[in-house]
């Protein structure tokens, strides 16, 4: 295995997100509690307040009033010597039937659930918190834990409002088994097993985490909406280590039914490093966004940043598209994003060969590593791979692009330096349009990149730890490739490192 490479203060600060989420210092994982109240949208997370390692895992909290410009507040809910507060959800109780908020309150509770974790003896219950000052702090249920079957592997609830049925359903997975048990409730408090979903997909050897369920749109029309359950799965992901799974179907407010057509396993993102995902409860529109976690088990406690440890993605906006293949998950940025874009390109060109978009790029001269690239070529003629070089320089770069023997788009970071286990790989995901145009829309940020190809049904995130003097920009390509736009802008950075720089991209 080859040794990772000593870090600088210039590698930290080049690897710094600033405009994806990461907290000023310390561990992160899991987003927990997404939601959206009074103007304000919420990221909980999990968070070591003491280093940065795993550790003393506690709620963090960091508020946003457009999801892109985030402020990170005091600790939501601790660790104490008993209780860590692993992931869990968010509802807010606008009908006060948990009777958390005073009478006569006009403001309504935010009610907490999260999987307790009792480091003596490693059981694992569900806990309840409520918040009446804006989810700024939390008080412990009195009658907690609302659930505990004496588990060690049984958490991670998600817990929303059923209209139709008007009652509150919770999931919770028992992890070892691969499957998800579904809960409901009047009040918050007494809760009733009423079915079960799994083994499924991909389930042998592997541990389900923090299952999400929501209706979305199909083909963007509101009058058809289907069922999308999520799981988290860690060992056995598409590459190794951890990925997220998703499974189609029906939801009747008891049971998850998963279509019968669908392939075996579902994968939301096919790079390494997307986790845990869950989405925005309490929405003003009706939307469905998420973000996730940008690492990976396998060697999320190895990452060479410091002093902190953990990025969120940028949040996604979700829907069901129709593909050859069948109903596909599509993601795309959500509008917020595109006012970080820069408003005029730094580089643009249209209808014109490969060779020649790649040598006026290179002319550019263009740096940085706050980015939006989309990349457009049409597929009929393609006889070799065409795409991105990112994080380009000093005999490394990182390439993006769609290769047509394959007919897949992939990330390749084998040729940045090696800071991690697991950075030289070369991650694909089969292509579902037919369409003869490709499309790539890569989003760059320090050491994470977010690739949304061809409208979002297809989705890779991957780390890649590239040194600091490695930020050029260049066009990989075939003979007979023909580019039908290549556009770049820079990034607006909405967080600062430590020492207070951000860094935006420029001509040379």
């Amino acid at each position: 295995m080859t040794t990772p490479m000593p870090t600088t203060d210039a590698d930290q600060h080049a690897w710094r997100p600033r405009y994806h989420f990461s907290p000023k210092r310390h561990w992160m994982n899991d987003p927990n509690g997404l939601v959206h109240f009074d103007g304000e949208y919420h990221l909980y997370y999990q968070y070591n307040p003491q280093g940065d390692d795993w550790g003393n895992i506690s709620w963090g909290h960091a508020v946003s009033t457009d999801l892109t410009h985030w402020q990170e507040l005091p600790v939501a809910i601790p660790a104490t010597d008993r209780l860590m507060a692993f992931s869990g959800s968010i509802v807010v109780d606008h009908a006060n039937r948990g009777g958390f908020a005073p009478a006569g309150a006009t403001v309504p509770a935010l009610v907490a659930f999260f999987t307790g974790f009792d480091p003596g003896t490693k059981i694992q219950s569900q806990h309840l918190a409520f918040s009446l000052d804006r989810g700024r702090t939390f008080t412990p249920y009195a009658g907690n834990p609302v659930l505990d079957i004496g588990s060690t592997e049984f958490r991670d609830p998600k817990v929303f409002w059923h209209e139709p049925t008007q009652r509150f359903v919770m999931l919770v997975v028992v992890a070892l088994e691969q499957q998800v048990w579904f809960y409901t409730s009047r009040n918050l408090v007494e809760w009733t097993r009423v079915s079960t979903f799994g083994p499924a997909g991909s389930a042998d050897g592997n541990i389900w985490e923090v299952p999400e369920l929501f209706a979305l749109s199909v083909d963007d029309d509101p009058t058809r909406k289907r069922w999308v359950l999520i799981v988290s799965v860690n060992h056995g992901s598409l590459w190794g280590g951890s990925g997220v799974q998703y499974f189609i179907g029906d939801f009747d407010g008891t049971r998850f039914v998963a279509d019968d057509a669908q392939p075996p396993t579902l994968w939301a993102d096919h790079g390494r490093d997307f986790y845990a995902p869950i989405m925005f409860a309490n929405m003003p529109d009706e939307r469905v966004l998420w973000l996730g976690w940008c690492s990976n088990w396998e060697y999320a406690r190895e990452l060479p940043t410091q002093p902190w440890r953990g990025q969120q993605s940028a949040p996604r906006e979700l829907s069901l598209v129709t593909t050859p293949r069948g109903l596909r998950l599509r993601q795309r940025m959500a509008a917020e994003m595109k006012a970080l874009v820069g408003p005029e390109p730094l580089f643009t060109a249209r209808e014109n060969s490969a060779h020649m978009t790649a040598a006026s790029l290179a002319q550019a001269g263009i740096q940085g590593r706050q980015l939006m690239v989309r990349l457009r070529a049409l597929r009929a003629g393609l006889d070799s791979p065409i795409g991105l070089e990112l994080l380009k320089g000093a005999g490394e770069s990182v390439k993006v692009g769609f290769d047509p023997e394959r007919n897949s788009f992939f990330i390749n970071r084998s040729c940045a330096a090696p800071r991690f286990k697991g950075q030289s790989e070369r991650h694909d995901a089969q292509r579902l349009s037919n369409a003869n145009e490709i499309e790539i829309e890569a989003w760059i940020d320090g050491s994470l990149i977010e690739v949304l190809a061809d409208g979002g049904s297809v989705a890779l995130t991957d780390l890649v730890y590239a040194r600091p003097d490695a930020s050029c920009l260049g066009l990989f390509h075939g003979a007979a490739a023909t580019v039908s736009l290549l556009e770049v802008h820079a990034m607006q950075a909405t967080l600062c490192s430590p020492d207070g720089l951000q860094v935006e991209a420029r001509h040379l």
